[in-house]
């Protein structure tokens, strides 16, 4: 696969170095024309509906076969908080039950939780914290037992690039009558995924870092075994219940709407659809199911050995200039993130990009993010600079 010729499809990676998909990815040609082409089309014949109709069932269709589910497992919604809280609100809770978290979750995950607690859904929820740079699993094991309900696991953690092991918290969980929730973010787009082999229950992926698409969109997975089962008290909207606008495309019907819609005693979709609330930013998805096509044609497993081996080298050579990482240093918890501790993390950030040189700063932090679309010639740039920096 020839990755050099695919960065030129990165208008932005001839401008910059760009080091920063982990907070949002760069856009493709390809990806600009289908919104440029999409939105001229608006302009002077109007809005192409059906047209985003289509692009979400074949946004579903690529990503459940990226991340190894069912079509009709995934639904399209517009943010990864709003998957979250659309799959949570669904759970029955139980008297004294309890949601158990990483450490390294993204913020959403912890305001989503803290609001149960706050509005007496759970009665409580327990972190699983780092030990030297790991959670080891007899952490999880403390914390959940016979009244966890829900195991909260970032697969790669946002501040840290920690890559955890879910397939033995997945188990861990089961065995104890937990259902595992897992935020895939920082992870589908740059690693191989299978939510099936790693028996999570739910996961939640946005549009706009690892799968370089335009914000605005996000990916939610339940397995289907959990509807109308552990998930059942779901609110639904008038694209998520049976004999939708949608569903009807899907089984050949082009005349939408002269049929009535499901109106009071409407039921919730039998797919995760359900979970599709309301109608979509066509713009937004246009440009994700472009991005999502591209994947298709990438091989994932090549993709995520360029990804490791640009991380590895970086923090080799950060290592090697006396640099304190903040990342996991073994290779089996590691993934594009790679964050070094800075006190002045916001003024290396700043002048970087009086560089051309794009990461990001967090409280204590510099992060750097490493994509397929990245080089050798990258890492050398970010280290170099950095190096002179130190000096000063």
């Amino acid at each position: 696969m020839d990755f050099e010729k695919i960065r030129s499809d990165f208008p932005l990676l001839s401008r910059f170095t760009y080091l920063d998909t982990a907070s949002s990815g760069a856009i493709s040609r390809q990806v600009h024309k289908s919104i440029v082409d999409f939105i001229d089309k608006w302009l002077y014949e109007g809005e192409d509906w059906d047209r985003v109709i289509k692009d979400v069932v074949e946004a579903r269709r690529i990503f459940s076969s990226m991340v190894g589910v069912k079509g009709d497992e995934v639904a399209l919604v517009p943010n990864t908080s709003t998957g979250l809280i659309a799959a949570v609100s669904s759970v029955k809770w139980r008297n004294e039950s309890n949601i158990v978290l990483a450490e390294h979750n993204f913020p959403t995950n912890f305001n989503v939780f803290s609001s149960a607690v706050r509005n007496g859904l759970v009665k409580e929820v327990r972190v699983a914290r780092y030990i030297d740079g790991r959670i080891p699993i007899e952490e999880y094991e403390k914390l959940i037992d016979e009244n966890t309900q829900i195991v909260s696991v970032d697969l790669v953690g946002w501040l840290t690039g920690y890559r955890e092991d879910l397939k033995t918290i997945t188990k861990l969980a089961h065995e104890r009558g937990a259902i595992v929730l897992s935020d895939i973010f920082h992870a589908a787009g740059a690693l191989p995924l299978n939510l099936r082999d790693l028996d999570v229950d739910i996961a939640v992926c946005g549009s706009y870092k690892w799968l370089l698409a335009p914000s605005g969109a996000a990916l939610l997975y339940v397995k289907k075994e959990l509807l109308d089962t552990v998930l059942t008290n779901c609110w639904t909207g008038w694209i998520g219940v049976e004999d939708s606008v949608v569903e009807r495309m899907i089984n050949g019907e082009t005349r939408l709407f002269e049929r009535p819609l499901p109106l009071l005693y409407s039921r919730p979709s039998s797919s995760a659809s359900r979970y599709e609330w309301g109608s979509w930013a066509g713009l937004t998805v246009v440009g994700l199911t472009e991005s999502l096509r591209f994947f298709q044609k990438l091989d994932m497993n090549l993709s995520w050995r360029r990804i490791q081996k640009l991380s590895s080298k970086l923090v080799d050579e950060l290592v090697e200039k006396d640099f304190q990482i903040f990342s996991p240093l073994d290779e089996d918890r590691r993934s594009g993130i790679v964050s070094l501790v800075l006190r002045n993390s916001y003024d290396v950030a700043e002048i970087l990009s009086r560089s051309k040189i794009i990461v990001s700063a967090r409280p204590g932090i510099l992060r750097i993010s490493v994509d397929f679309y990245n080089d050798e010639e990258d890492i050398e740039m970010i280290t170099q600079k950095l190096q002179e920096l130190s000096k000063k």
